[in-house]
């Protein structure tokens, strides 16, 4: 990643939390003012992701809590300072050869300034003027940036209409916003251009199960519904099912993270629940081949973000397997098209909605490339399978409005939104 401070035309600020960090916030169970308040602080730094400038006040605008002493904002700020960090580290436990795992504290994951100087004799420097003042050390523990959590400013600073998305999320409580870090440190745009649903840091999924599969020539037209959201739920987020499932709504409604339905490239395979009963698990070397759409509950989906469904969802019904009922309304089925052979299933995974877009940054031109040719290729695939049995090429979802607009009037169709 690069210097935070870009110029505003590259795309919004961003920041960094260390891994470490999250990790301490969720063993204490940090509450929903804790865990805002250290986020300010973050967005605050300069390029090192360490030095804060921010100041009670700064935690009091973004959250609207009170910042008077004894208020929840002074005991968030001193919470933090009591939270320590820790790493496990594998020591000699003999004259074996053998080791054994051993947590090491790393300290505490905030010092005041004072504390600071005391605490390591570093001499901070002065500011022309008291906003510019080193408030506030957020230790890094050593962690490269690109290793880091990155977060869009706008989380802190509000963007558009979204005035202050901390004060939503400080409302929304404590397992909510505990979950928003855990989904964050599970974010991976590169790949999944959004929450991972697989490897050791996963966040949650929504599966939609395979209804029906035909072959035709060279391409397999599959059909799938909507079925329950997964999740591995982390008893340091809640020990309470019903309060996290609670939790991950309100992060979806209040719009911090929106679904992105996609088809993935390989076929789901048997797992089973603990409670009982089977599903379909995403195999750990699934990857998306492309979107069908992105589903927000909190206003328009973001402009590129279109997906191809309504390309799918057209072809699907003029090849005799509609995904729409007879007076043309979308009946929540997606079509999704992939060449013969290939594995497929789909799934809808959470996308943060304040996440890093500077194109300076380093991962974000690739990460949108990525899912960008990935949308191109099958978009070019489906319309050979259109020209190959005589259809019309339609246009791609990237096109102008007008281009959509124009279609849509034509054959009177209505597809998902």
């Amino acid at each position: 990643m690069t210097d935070k401070k870009e110029r505003p035309s590259k795309g919004q600020k961003s920041f960094c939390i260390p891994r470490a960090a999250i990790e301490a916030l969720l063993d204490a169970k940090a509450d929903a003012y804790t865990i805002c308040a250290y986020l300010t602080l973050a967005n605050y730094t300069e390029a090192s992701g360490m030095y804060s400038t921010a100041s009670l006040k700064a935690v009091n605008t973004s959250t609207g809590g009170n910042k008077m002493k004894g208020g929840p904002i002074p005991r968030a700020i001193q919470h933090l300072k009591e939270i320590h960090a820790f790493k496990i580290e594998n020591v000699p436990s003999g004259k074996s050869g053998k080791y054994q795992q051993q947590s090491i504290d790393l300290g505490p994951i905030l010092y005041d300034r004072d504390t600071w100087v005391q605490h390591t004799g570093d001499i901070l420097p002065d500011c022309p003027t008291q906003r510019g003042k080193i408030l506030h050390i957020l230790p890094t523990f050593d962690e490269p940036l690109s290793d880091r959590v990155w977060f869009s400013s706008a989380l802190v600073e509000g963007h558009g209409k979204h005035k202050q998305p901390l004060k939503d999320l400080k409302n929304a409580g404590t397992v909510a916003a505990r979950l928003l870090l855990s989904m964050y440190a599970a974010t991976d745009m590169e790949t999944w251009g959004g929450v991972r649903p697989v490897g050791a840091i996963r966040g949650p999924w929504v599966q939609y199960p395979i209804a029906e599969v035909s072959n035709h020539g060279s391409f397999t037209l599959l059909t799938a519904k909507i079925g329950d959201t997964l999740a591995n739920i982390d008893a340091r987020i809640s020990d309470d099912k019903e309060q996290f499932w609670r939790a991950l709504n309100l992060v979806e409604s209040c719009g911090f993270f929106y679904q992105s339905v996609m088809v993935l490239n390989r076929d789901g395979v048997p797992g089973q629940f603990a409670e009982g009963g089977n599903y379909k698990k995403i195999p750990d070397d699934a990857e998306p081949l492309y979107e069908l759409n992105n589903i927000s509950r909190h206003g328009p989906k973001p402009k590129g973000e279109e997906g191809l469904c309504r390309i799918t969802a057209q072809t699907a019904g003029e090849l005799g397997c509609p995904v729409t009922t007879p007076g043309g309304v979308f009946n929540g089925t997606y079509a999704a098209i992939v060449k013969r052979g290939q594995g497929a299933m789909v799934v809808g995974i959470y996308r943060p909605r304040y996440r890093v877009n500077n194109s300076a940054n380093a991962g974000v031109k690739g990460t949108w490339a990525r899912i960008h040719e990935n949308n191109r290729d099958y978009y070019s695939f489906i319309e050979s399978v259109r020209e190959a049995h005589g259809l019309p090429p339609l246009p791609a979802p990237w096109t102008t409005e007008r281009a959509f607009a124009s279609l849509e009037s034509e054959r009177n169709t209505q597809v998902p939104q």
